[in-house]
């Protein structure tokens, strides 16, 4: 086992912002190996890519602005996530 593959998503980082509550809708699961969830970041964000290119070059694009930012907004949480798991914070280094 690598160091890396040891590494595990925290599960703080939220998403899907609700517009009724002061809270979000979801959270990154917290043990997820940092590999796996890199992996799949990558793959939202592709979805993401694809559909932003296909909705500039559609004249119906708007139908795929919604579909684009909701990938891209869990692709971003995921990546979030993994950073808080890979990067002390501040407070950790002072005190090491």
């Amino acid at each position: 086992m690598t160091q890396q593959s040891a590494v595990k998503t925290v599960g703080v980082t939220t998403f899907a912002q609700s517009l009724e509550q002061e809270r979000d809708v979801f959270r990154v699961n917290a043990g997820m190996p940092v590999n796996d969830a890199l992996e799949h970041a990558s793959s939202l964000l592709h979805c993401a890519h694809r559909l932003a290119v296909d909705a500039a070059m559609d004249t119906r694009g708007e139908h795929y602005a919604w579909a684009t930012h909701y990938l891209s907004e869990m692709a971003k949480a995921v990546i979030d996530d993994v950073r808080q798991a890979l990067l002390p914070t501040r407070s950790d280094s002072q005190t090491s």
